[in-house]
């Protein structure tokens, strides 16, 4: 039995998420589908090291998948993208250790987040368009303040809270140009739409819709709803998974 781990990347436009959901389209779905091709197996689980949700996007993903078979790590993934969807890519395989666990053995996460003031039917999918006046200093703050360990209940689905919801953000950045933004966030954690709320919120900061002085108390003191506003999915993407082998 080895255990392989793989870099996936993806465009989540069609797809509604990365977790197997009955009778929809998703990037783990169709990796196990192709699994199943290759070895006619049906019990050849692909875990994630997290979910993206539906229309996020990835450059790397990360996944192991436990299997036995004499194919080594290049055969594997050649044998991956030739039955999988275009939108869809193993950019690299190898064996691994057999406790290396995709999800489990991750210390740190990374995830970037486009928006383009002006619109581009190319981009149209990968990035939040508008062209509303930012005030780039705002948003710079709201970055600097969410560094550190934090309680980030109040950016997440009331659904998905946990008893625990700390989360420590090790890099929270704005990359302003004239015409884009980009928005990187490194930690070792992240809860269900924490980013998308985020970066919403934050761009609401920006536009002078909410105070940076009410934003630092949704940060510390809990949930105002009617406060809180979420950014579109297409603009994310899963930018790395961090292991102690990095």
């Amino acid at each position: 039995m080895s255990n392989f781990k793989i870099d996936i990347s993806y465009d989540g436009t069609n797809y509604f998420g990365w977790q197997i959901q009955k009778n929809e389209l998703t990037i783990q779905g169709q990796i196990e589908s192709a699994l199943y091709k290759i070895f006619k197996n049906d019990s050849i689980n692909c875990i994630g090291s997290g979910r993206t949700d539906t229309g996020v996007h990835a450059y790397h993903q990360i996944a192991n998948i436990k299997v036995d078979t004499l194919m080594d790590a290049q055969e594997l993934r050649n044998a991956l993208n030739a039955n999988i969807k275009n939108d869809i890519f193993i950019n690299s395989c190898k064996i691994v250790n057999d406790d290396f666990h995709a999800r489990f053995s991750a210390i740190k996460r990374e995830y970037v987040y486009y928006i383009e003031k002006k619109f581009s039917p190319i981009k149209r999918h990968y990035c939040w368009q508008f062209n509303g006046d930012i005030d780039c200093e705002l948003l710079t703050k709201c970055a600097n303040l969410l560094i550190g360990k934090h309680d980030f209940s109040a950016f997440c689905k009331v659904t998905s809270l946990k008893e625990n919801n700390d989360c420590h953000v090790y890099q929270s950045e704005w990359f302003i140009k004239k015409d884009n933004l980009e928005y990187k966030i490194i930690a070792n954690r992240f809860l269900h739409h924490m980013v998308r709320f985020l970066v919403g919120t934050m761009i609401s900061v920006s536009q002078f819709k909410i105070g940076f002085k009410e934003f630092e108390k949704i940060l510390n003191n809990g949930r105002f709803e009617n406060l809180i506003n979420k950014a579109p999915a297409k603009g994310l993407f899963l930018n790395s998974i961090y292991y102690n082998e990095n």
